[in-house]
């Protein structure tokens, strides 16, 4: 029998706009192959088939007998670019029978992908279903960004899964903590997301709203006037080379800034079909650029596609994040799995290792001053629970040991890592979290973890990291950046 509870929809935002999943509500259904995408983007958006969707509604109320109810359950559809849906996440936590089978309907309706620049892309959309007079409806719920934004800013308090460890924060009263928002800085919005410094100490930042550069003393905004992009334009990533260039990438260009010229890099250039994830720039000079359709390498003036047509190890072409460590190995994280290539071409695929990279991929990767390897690591199959134990951090030491760290062997506070910087200054590892704050682990005394309740780090969610060459750390957040000196 079905219960007439009261299903209140509650739009809790849960997002990574850049990382590889954006679930909007709080129960995740799991099962969808889930890469970058945006949410409720394109002109035109995308949207259902308007028979295939009555025709759901009727079957609804003819299968199930809503008198009493009231309320609504909200559901978070992927449209992929060929218009194939699928379910990431819904409002009902009661786990009604009928929520299952919308589900199912949902996953079976026919849909149309949403356009970005006259080019189909992945998005998401809200779908409401509502109780009214013992009758079910539904309808697209389109989202408002500025609602969307602000919700993301105030998120909800951090959370710490590791329940074991006491953290002290002794470092704390050490730094000045400067924060930058838009309302006391020239900061096109407070959801920042990139961002490095780059060799003249000039901060460059991508927000939500726009790109903006700070020179110590005040921002600047990017526009059509001093650059290829326009004032409210994002970023999909920023990198620096040994050269001082600047590499900032879209969904499907990439430009490269040398402090007084624009170049850019088409799709046909790149030799890819766009969809670029990350860029990262190495010590001998590459630029790796990592794509929907594989690892694209600038190298000597030359571009390189890396893809499952030329290494057959690769477990997929959607490349997430690419790493040159010291010792010239090229580290691959795929929504697949992740692969090492060594100097002598020689591929290890991590899949079939009994390592922390077993059914996990790499996301970032930094070195120490002793050589240990520092990755974060994604669940590719992560389900539908937040906490996930297999993500986390793997160290490599230099003599070739495996070590794995969680929130339950360590003092890690959760597992979703978004990023990482190994401060040479200190010789302590800056690791951003999805929901955690910013952790300050030393490698030899312990942890540490600053959030918005107990500093004055303004949110939970740290996206991205760089640093000075004075060894100020900034840090951009999803209510602004900051940045951490000592006094």
């Amino acid at each position: 029998m079905l219960t007439r509870t009261l299903l209140v929809f509650t739009f809790v935002s849960f997002c990574s706009t850049t990382l590889w999943s954006q679930n909007v509500f709080k129960v995740k259904v799991g099962g969808c192959a889930v890469s970058e995408f945006c949410v409720d983007c394109g002109d035109p958006k995308a949207s259902y088939d308007e028979t295939d969707f009555r025709k759901i509604i009727s079957e609804l109320n003819s299968n199930y007998n809503f008198k009493g109810m009231r309320g609504n359950v909200a559901f978070q559809v992927l449209i992929d670019s060929l218009g194939q849906p699928c379910v990431l996440s819904h409002s009902d936590e009661s786990k009604a029978r009928f929520t299952l089978d919308i589900v199912q309907y949902l996953n079976q309706c026919r849909w149309t992908p949403a356009v970005d620049h006259g080019k189909p892309v992945r998005a998401s959309l809200n779908v409401i279903f509502s109780f009214e007079d013992g009758r079910l409806t539904g309808s697209i719920h389109r989202v408002d960004p500025v609602n969307l934004m602000a919700n993301m800013r105030n998120a909800d308090p951090p959370v710490v899964y590791n329940k074991s460890y006491h953290y002290k924060n002794p470092s704390l009263r050490t730094y000045d903590i400067t924060v930058w928002q838009k309302e006391n800085s020239g900061l096109p919005q407070d959801m920042s997301q990139h961002s490095v410094v780059d060799k003249d100490g000039v901060l460059w930042v991508a927000t939500l709203n726009g790109m903006a550069t700070f020179d110590g003393h005040e921002f600047s905004r990017l526009s059509e006037s001093n650059s290829p992009f326009n004032a409210t334009q994002g970023a999909q990533s920023i990198a620096l080379d040994q050269d001082n260039n600047k590499w900032i990438a879209t969904v499907d260009v990439v430009y490269r800034y040398d402090n007084k010229e624009w170049t850019k890099y088409t799709r046909e250039q790149t030799r890819t079909d766009g969809g670029i994830i990350h860029v990262t720039c190495t010590p001998s000079g590459e630029v790796l650029v990592c794509t929907s359709n594989g690892l694209s390498i600038l190298k000597n003036g030359q571009w390189e596609l890396l893809s499952d047509q030329t290494i057959k190890e690769l477990p997929s072409n959607r490349v997430f994040y690419a790493y040159r460590d010291r010792r010239q190995r090229l580290w691959i994280g795929t929504f697949g799995g992740t692969i090492m290539i060594d100097t002598n071409k020689q591929v290890v695929v991590f899949n079939q290792s009994e390592t922390p990279l077993k059914s996990t991929f790499i996301t970032g990767a930094v070195e120490d001053d002793a050589g240990n390897l520092y990755f974060s690591l994604a669940d590719y199959e992560p389900g539908r629970e937040r906490h996930r134990p297999k993500e986390g951090l793997a160290i490599l030491s230099g003599d070739g040991n495996w070590q794995h760290l969680n929130d339950e062997n360590s003092g890690l506070p959760s597992d979703h890592v978004n990023s990482l910087l190994f401060d040479p200054f200190e010789h302590v590892l800056w690791i951003g979290t999805n929901e955690s704050g910013l952790v300050r682990w030393d490698l030899k005394t312990g942890w540490e973890v600053y959030h918005d309740q107990n500093s004055k780090v303004p949110n939970s969610h740290v996206f991205d990291l760089s640093q000075d060459s004075k060894g100020a750390v900034f840090a951009s957040t999803y209510n602004g950046m900051i940045r951490i000196s000592k006094k």
